[in-house]
């Protein structure tokens, strides 16, 4: 196992919201965390404890987005949330195939998430951030 981590936010991943920014970092985090139980040879049990909260904490901060997006009138709501379900129902179907012990699924996992986490923070949800700046700062002017 290497000291790399797999999963490490960076400013390219930075949407310059702040609670936005603090959740991708702590998604980041328990990816990470999780990463690292696998490659140590973590058994069923904690793999399971360790993607179940990463999905929890995914859903309360995709939850807490799709209401920024909402409120905020985001064009784009209807495509960002469908990549959020997307995501919901991919992370979800791991859960069975590790219970059972298929020892191919924690990598493919791993795969999957490190492509999605990146590329979604990165592209998407700067999209977003860009937004929500915007209707902020239209906001405060406003006042």
């Amino acid at each position: 196992m290497t000291d790399m981590p797999l999963f490490k936010w960076t400013k390219a991943h930075a949407v310059f919201v702040n609670e936005v920014d603090a959740q991708h970092q702590n998604l980041f985090r328990m990816a990470d965390e999780l990463h690292r139980a696998i490659l140590g040879g973590a058994d069923t049990a904690r793999t399971l404890e360790l993607l179940k909260a990463l999905i929890a904490a995914a859903e309360d901060h995709f939850t807490y987005e799709e209401r920024l997006m909402r409120a905020s009138e985001y064009a784009a709501y209807p495509w960002h949330k469908q990549q959020h379900d997307t995501v919901r129902k991919r992370a979800a179907q791991f859960v069975p195939r590790i219970e059972s012990g298929e020892g191919e699924a924690a990598i493919l996992l791993l795969e999957f998430l490190s492509g999605w986490l990146k590329d979604h923070t990165s592209l998407t949800d700067r999209m977003l951030g860009a937004h929500l700046r915007n209707y902020y700062r239209l906001r405060s002017l406003a006042s």
